[in-house]
């Protein structure tokens, strides 16, 4: 089993990003006042995360890592369940990126690292799922 995939390529748009459950359609996601305090909403399954800007970034997954992530702007932590085979993120209008996570039950804690402590040297966006 993966426990962490190769960092993907995504064009962010609308300063967001959608974890959604794979072969469905990403719902439409409100973000409230409150959800954007928090740099993450929810809806229908899916979780969208907040973008620091529209921009070419990196998605690294990572399953159950103990890896610390050292230098970051914003976290963001959320339940998530995986009810089929894996999970889809995009953001509005880009490639839609597919990873196979087992299904269960996840925290996802979404890390925003920016272009300027990025080995990749774009933004990067860490999402640790940790099985529960």
């Amino acid at each position: 089993m993966t426990n962490s995939w190769k960092p993907q390529e995504l064009f962010i748009s609308y300063h967001q990003f959608t974890i959604f459950q794979k072969n469905s359609k990403p719902p439409i996601i409100d973000w409230t006042d409150e959800a954007i305090e928090k740099g993450y909403a929810e809806a229908d399954g899916a979780v969208s995360f907040e973008a620091q800007r529209n921009s070419k970034v990196f998605i690294i997954l990572r399953l159950n890592s103990s890896d610390i992530v050292e230098s970051y702007e914003k976290k963001a932590t959320v339940p998530f369940h995986v009810s089929g085979d894996g999970i889809n993120i995009e953001s509005v209008m880009s490639k839609r990126l597919s990873f196979d996570l087992p299904k269960g039950q996840y925290v996802f804690t979404c890390y925003t690292v920016p272009a300027e402590a990025s080995d990749l040297h774009a933004d990067t966006y860490i999402i640790d799922a940790a099985a529960q």
